[in-house]
């Protein structure tokens, strides 16, 4: 059976599912992250024993990998409201020690308690970061980056000032969509390797699992692959996936768009189905259909002063 979120990294969820009492039982996080999640119970389950390890003091370091607004950040989202000790940073900002910028790789241990530093920490797009870059000097600036990560995930105590913390307590997830490789491995995957496009079926980005050769190509440094030995793949969804998440999920972004702008949406079937094409086509997830959303509404609530139609705030039919 299908179950249903919208996967928006800074959504607050709609629908609110019971929290599990207790987190010894991997079974009862995974029911919990189904009842926010849609068609990912692969990626549930993985999380779901990630975080039942890390509570045990299994630590690990897994690459998450998957298309845009597929719920990469959005399951440690979820994990955050019964387990408040995960951190999220924005790893597509963070600049090298030395270099300008407020935004380094040591930055979120200031937010741990030294004393109790068993934390899970998710790097989101770590793709971006990953990317190489080369400055006027000829120096590959990610590659520096990266070669940073390596004091925190070798699980090494880190001086902090006047502190001392130790990374071996931490579990570590670098999310990204590596969408520029996977497209690239569509694109030859399509050629067939000889120039020549294959008629029978389109090959799209993801429909292939990134492995960590991939990722190396993408430019993830070695030594930082050789130390993540976990990847872990979000597939990409379909048309009808879509379809199902604007128009019955209790999550839907049309929930979303209702609860933020206090209106009640009518969608037309015809507008839903469109909706979900263009999602599917441009690949950017539902984040991409909330926002079209909310161009629409803002439309038709503008229109609804000149008309000084009052009703037209509260009802609005989307055909």
């Amino acid at each position: 059976m299908k179950k249903a979120n919208f996967y928006d990294d800074n959504y607050i969820p709609y629908h609110k599912a019971a929290a599990p009492k207790s987190l010894t039982d991997p079974t009862k996080i995974y029911k919990y992250l189904l009842e926010k999640v849609y068609h990912q119970d692969d990626y549930c389950r993985e999380a779901a024993m990630i975080l039942y390890n890390h509570k045990r003091g299994i630590t690990d370091k897994y690459f998450v990998c998957g298309p845009a607004g597929s719920g990469k950040t959005y399951v440690w989202n979820c994990l955050r409201e019964i387990y408040p000790n995960i951190i999220i940073e924005d790893a597509s900002n963070i600049s090298a020690d030395g270099w300008k910028g407020d935004h380094k790789v040591m930055d979120f241990l200031k937010q741990l308690d030294p004393e109790n530093p068993d934390a899970i920490i998710v790097f989101d797009e770590f793709d971006k970061l990953a990317t190489p870059h080369i400055n006027s000097g000829g120096e590959n600036v990610s590659a520096s980056i990266q070669s940073e990560f390596l004091k925190l995930i070798e699980g090494k105590i880190v001086k902090l000032k006047d502190v001392q913390i130790d990374t071996s307590k931490m579990t570590f997830i670098l999310c990204g969509s590596f969408a520029v490789k996977a497209a690239d491995i569509a694109e030859k995957s399509s050629c067939g390797g000889f120039g020549f496009l294959q008629k029978k079926e389109e090959v799209r980005a993801f429909n292939r699992e990134l492995t960590i050769h991939d990722l190396m190509e993408a430019g993830v440094i070695r030594e930082v692959a050789s130390r993540v030995p976990n990847i872990i793949n979000i597939h990409p969804l379909t048309e009808e996936d879509f379809i199902f998440l604007i128009t019955k999920h209790p999550n839907s972004p049309v929930k979303l768009v209702e609860k933020q702008y206090g209106v009640h949406i009518e969608i037309s079937e015809s507008r839903a189905v469109e909706l979900a094409e263009q999602a599917f086509r441009e690949g950017l997830g539902v984040r991409a259909v909330t926002a079209q959303l909310k161009r629409i509404i803002n439309s038709r609530i503008f229109d609804s002063f000149l008309e000084k139609d009052s009703q037209k705030r509260k009802e609005i039919v989307v055909e």
